[in-house]
């Protein structure tokens, strides 16, 4: 019985999802842009970790991960560690934390904005507000593929 309950319990926690540290590009390209399940990175930076905001916005990221983890994944990238990433996406030193969502499968994201304090709780109706209808709390959230052209009654 104590090894079903241990069990159950891990099981639990990792659907619970974490706040994945992504420490360079080849680490971003390959858990993020290649992945097909919706991923929202913070982007940070060494320089700012101190600042109440970026404080505020981490612990809003590390809350969301672990209750969304089981529809979706969290990333934290350092602007610095992750410089490529953090030139395509237009992410600066003066600009984090910033939140981007990836939801499709083209090489693009959403810049999630918040009004006020960020909490978890605005985190969360952010990206929900930004992903619409493409989800549901059913099953993993996928990322979008973009189709060009074809029929239109398909």
């Amino acid at each position: 019985m104590q090894n079903a309950t241990a069990l159950l319990l891990l099981l639990l926690h990792s659907a619970a999802g974490s706040l994945t540290t992504l420490k360079d590009d080849a680490q971003f390209e390959a858990e993020v842009v290649q992945d097909p399940v919706v991923w929202g990175v913070l982007f940070t930076s060494k320089t700012r970790d101190d600042d109440a905001k970026s404080k505020a916005m981490l612990q809003a990221a590390h809350g969301l991960a672990a209750g969304l983890g089981h529809l979706m994944r969290w990333g934290r990238a350092d602007i610095q560690d992750c410089k490529a990433f953090a030139s395509e996406f237009n992410v600066r030193t003066r600009m984090v934390p910033r939140v981007l969502l990836f939801s499709s499968r083209a090489r693009m994201a959403d810049v999630i904005r918040l009004e006020g304090e960020p909490t978890e709780e605005a985190l969360e109706a952010a990206v929900r507000a930004a992903l619409g209808d493409q989800v549901s709390d059913e099953a993993k959230w996928m990322k979008t593929t973009l189709a060009i052209g074809g029929k239109e009654d398909l």
